[in-house]
């Protein structure tokens, strides 16, 4: 049953990979939503309870995890949630990027090349993806710090939207924006129990990073977009189009491709999951 385990994978790699799957969410809000966005005060609370939520449950998920690893039933499950995510994802993705790059490629084309780049991650492995997912968000921290750079006039704490805390309210807000990320889950498949021992790469920690940096996001875009910040649908990229530095005054197409990059992590993580679950059924079968 020893090639039945997942891929083994060093406790700073798998950190970087959810990291960057995560991050992937924050950069390319989902289309199409009931609710606006929350006031940036509204924002960073339920950020900070979405990210205790996630530490919680990421503590259960792994009870029982060998068992169910080695479950048949499980294996078709998470076949299916893989699937079932990456359609969902790819189809946010791909309006992103005609939305971003108003000249790009025909739909077609774009998934043609998604696919092949996908095909080439998976073929290469789970530990070739890690190493990418930490260049990519070394590209991420640099996007965000010329974004910061670019935005710095334009930002007024005046454009805040400070309000009376409400608990209904807040509980409101809260349930309106939580989500589970299937991540999540493979968090809790791919995470060895030796993993523990290594403090600094605790799911804990990545939680409080990505809390930093979405606190960062909800102030960045309310300090510069003021109340139209809750109206739009990628503040992040509305905010990359208004900055600019020195003669440099169009970066928003240099931000979107490093943002595409999480995305594609993202999706090749789900269908090396994918890929992996299925040759694990044939084993069983076998």
């Amino acid at each position: 049953m020893a090639q039945n385990k997942p891929a083994s994978i060093a406790p700073a790699q798998l950190a970087a990979l959810m990291a960057a799957a995560l991050l992937a969410d924050v950069f390319l809000q989902p289309f199409g939503r009931r609710a606006p966005l929350l006031t940036a005060q509204h924002g960073i609370l339920c950020a900070a309870g979405q990210m205790a939520a996630f530490a919680l449950l990421l503590t259960l998920l792994p009870k029982g995890r060998e068992h169910a690893l080695e479950s048949k039933a499980f294996c078709g499950l998470l076949r299916a949630l893989m699937l079932l995510s990456a359609a969902l994802e790819i189809i946010q993705g791909e309006r992103f990027y005609s939305q971003a790059m108003r000249t790009g490629l025909p739909v077609e084309i774009f998934l043609f090349l998604l696919f092949v780049a996908v095909f080439y991650g998976v073929y290469s492995g789970l530990n070739a993806l890690t190493r990418t997912a930490a260049a990519v968000l070394a590209l991420t921290a640099i996007s965000m710090g010329l974004l910061l750079l670019s935005v710095l006039p334009q930002l007024r704490f005046v454009n805040l939207q400070p309000s009376a805390l409400n608990g209904g309210e807040l509980a409101r807000d809260f349930a309106s924006q939580f989500y589970l990320a299937p991540e999540l889950i493979l968090w809790a498949v791919l995470w060895r129990p030796e993993h523990s021992q290594n403090r600094k790469y605790r799911p804990s920690a990545v939680f409080v990073w990505l809390f930093a940096a979405q606190a960062l996001f909800c102030l960045l875009g309310e300090m510069t977009l003021g109340p139209a910040y809750q109206q739009e649908e990628q503040p992040l990229f509305t905010i990359a189009r208004l900055g600019g530095i020195s003669v440099f005054r169009r970066l928003d197409a240099l931000h979107a491709c490093v943002w595409l990059l999480l995305f594609f992590v993202k999706i090749t993580l789900y269908f090396s999951l994918f890929t992996q679950r299925c040759r694990l059924l044939v084993i069983f079968d076998e």
